[in-house]
């Protein structure tokens, strides 16, 4: 019994006509191929970051700089003036640029958040503050990419 309701949901499903409405395509892993180089700022985390998340291709259409601010305020002060919580801001300019023609093609600014509640203990404070730096990183990483891909795309279409 239960082998033939185990096939008839394979079949249901397998038959639904469910059809995915996006679907990646190796030309459109391989159109508008792009590197990314740090050229200002960055902790050693944000940077890290930036290298775990990008693959450089051999032949790269684009090149995108990037230009980081970090910037770490009080969220909650203490009525003794110690802070209980941090909020971590991730600011990256980027410059796509065309590497054929050598201009820039897009530009824009993208920020990352993360907060952080501060410990008793000074080394899991910093722990904390370093991987709340790097999901802030992911984070308006994750929004430039969208951002660069949509202008590629665009330039493609013309």
């Amino acid at each position: 019994m239960n082998k033939i309701f185990i096939i008839l949901i394979l079949f249901f499903f397998t038959s639904c006509g469910f059809k995915p409405i996006y679907k990646l395509s190796s030309d459109n892993l391989n159109a508008g191929t792009y590197f990314v180089e740090i050229v200002q700022g960055g902790s050693r985390e944000t940077i890290d970051e930036i290298n775990s998340l990008f693959v450089s291709p051999i032949n790269a259409d684009y090149k995108v700089s990037l230009y980081i601010e970090e910037n770490l305020s009080p969220l909650i002060i203490n009525t003794n003036g110690t802070v209980a919580k941090y909020r971590i801001e991730v600011v990256i300019k980027y410059i796509l640029i065309s590497i054929n023609s050598g201009e820039a093609v897009s530009e824009g600014i993208v920020r990352g958040f993360a907060q952080y509640d501060v410990g008793s203990s000074e080394i899991n404070n910093e722990e904390t503050k370093a991987s709340m730096i790097k999901s802030a990183t992911n984070n308006a990483v994750q929004i430039m990419i969208s951002k660069i891909q949509t202008s590629i795309s665009q330039l493609d279409d013309n």
